[in-house]
């Protein structure tokens, strides 16, 4: 279960000439190569430094930093855990033997390890993060949510706080559930934001989830007004998505709700391409699972992922929530809960007036065979695959979002629609793909009259 941004990769041999010098050097060469995404090239650097001074704390934490972000999880909690002996309080080497924890699947190691974390450092705010994503305690989960939100904003009062940090206390902040403070908190310190780009999308997102929804399609044309034509990649990157990773992420979180007495069903695009074409969409991002609650608001489904060990919950999630985002062997799922409304079930993305959500027609489940396996879905799936992306729905569009255009779009305000066309078109520039993100604007129900890769506006100093 990756915590915090810890990714790996595998370590790559260091030249004799880059570990030559003194442990000053060493340790200087080996931050600079953990700044640049090249964590096996600093391990040889670090062991380098730690060669020179076997003894001395920051060398040995700096290399097991290293060493967990290449994967080796078992070497770096050696580290760790001799570290420990030392000075029992060091709160650096217990958040690193949580992640170490982690990584080796060892849950309840590594929410203990969390915990020692913020008892040497109440201001630990990685570590809160931490423990909201690996308790499945409700109560410990909202506090720590609400700790981390507290100690970055208390972080950032210092004036050596980085830039980047102000973006994280905007998310750490929306998590708790407080936008209001979001906005307040952008508002009072966006002169220290790393730009005028990270500035509006921090206004956009916490004024959407106010329900602000004209403010927050202002501040994301903003937001990409401002992006620099360097920041837009020349070519797509490669797509992370791997439909077969999909498929069995999408039959383990399947098993696991159904053991808990729950029908999953699948939904959105994952219908589409599973009806359409047998598997996946090869252009998706994720995989969509739909419920259907019962009048009773049952079933619980926040409180059954959050209490499974290998499922990892979005922070600003809780208990009735009708739209569920979590991630299951590094792929993303999205859940959506569906509540009868008369002769039609509606979903969506929150209870808020005007938010995204779709109506479609009522159904029951039924089964289905696609790939070789037993599915359940809607019991009329081409009615509901019309009813979500139109008459052509058969015919492959990679541009089509339905969070925009879906004829089931039911009471949105045109602005919320137009919010979610910005910022994925923001998305989809930054990741290189322009014939989408082109595709998106001109999807939007209010015109975006923007060029993708120009020079931003000199006059939007706002």
């Amino acid at each position: 279960m990756p915590l915090t941004g810890v990714q790996s990769e595998p370590a790559r041999p260091v030249a004799p000439a880059a570990t030559a010098g003194t442990w000053a050097d060493c340790m200087r060469a080996g931050a600079e190569r953990m700044q640049e995404g090249a964590p096996g090239d600093a391990v040889g650097l670090f062991r380098c430094a730690a060669d020179l001074r076997p003894a001395h704390p920051a060398t040995r934490l700096n290399l097991a930093a290293a060493l967990l972000r290449t994967g080796d999880a078992a070497q770096a909690l050696h580290i760790y855990d001799q570290r420990l002996t030392e000075q029992p309080g060091d709160p650096t080497a217990h958040h690193g033997r949580g992640l170490a924890l982690s990584a080796l699947q060892d849950r309840t190691g590594a929410l203990a390890a969390f915990r020692a974390t913020v008892v040497h450092a109440p201001d630990a705010w990685r570590a809160w993060g931490s423990i909201a994503d690996l308790t499945p305690n409700e109560c410990e989960r909202r506090h720590a949510i609400d700790r981390a939100a507290d100690a970055l904003e208390h972080r950032c009062q210092a004036s050596d706080a980085p830039a980047t940090l102000y973006g994280d206390c905007v998310s750490a902040l929306i998590d708790a559930r407080r936008p209001a403070d979001a906005l307040r908190f952008t508002h009072t310190h966006r002169a220290r934001f790393p730009d005028k780009r990270a500035v509006h999308e921090a206004l956009a997102r916490a004024s959407y989830r106010l329900g602000r929804f004209q403010d927050a399609f202002d501040h994301a044309q903003r937001a990409l007004r401002a992006l620099e034509p360097h920041a837009v990649a020349a070519a797509p990157r490669r797509h992370p998505f791997d439909p077969d990773a999909a498929v069995a992420a999408l039959r383990d979180v399947t098993a696991i709700l159904e053991a808990r007495g729950l029908q999953p069903f699948l939904a959105a695009g994952t219908l589409l391409g599973f009806h359409r074409d047998g598997g996946p969409l090869a252009h998706d991002r994720d995989v969509d699972i739909g419920i259907l609650r019962g009048p009773d608001g049952s079933p619980h489904v926040v409180d059954i992922i959050r209490e499974h060990p290998t499922l990892l919950l979005r922070r600003d999630l809780r208990p009735g929530d009708r739209y569920i985002a979590l991630t299951h062997q590094g792929i993303g799922i999205d859940v959506f809960v569906h509540d009868a409304d008369g002769d039609h079930l509606l979903c969506g993305m929150t209870d808020r007036p005007g938010d995204i959500q779709w109506r479609f027609t009522r159904f029951q489940l039924a089964d289905a065979e696609y790939g070789g396996h037993r599915w359940r879905t809607p019991h009329a799936p081409e009615r509901y695959l019309a009813e979500s992306y139109g008459p052509g729905w058969r015919r492959p569009d990679t541009g089509f979002a339905s969070a925009i255009s879906s004829p089931a779009l039911h009471h949105v305000d045109p602005c919320a629609r137009a919010y979610y066309a910005v910022t994925r078109a923001r998305q989809c520039a930054l990741a290189g793909d322009r014939a989408k993100a082109a595709a998106l604007l001109r999807q939007s129900p209010t015109p975006v009259t923007f060029e993708l890769g120009k020079t931003p506006c000199a006059s939007d100093s706002s």
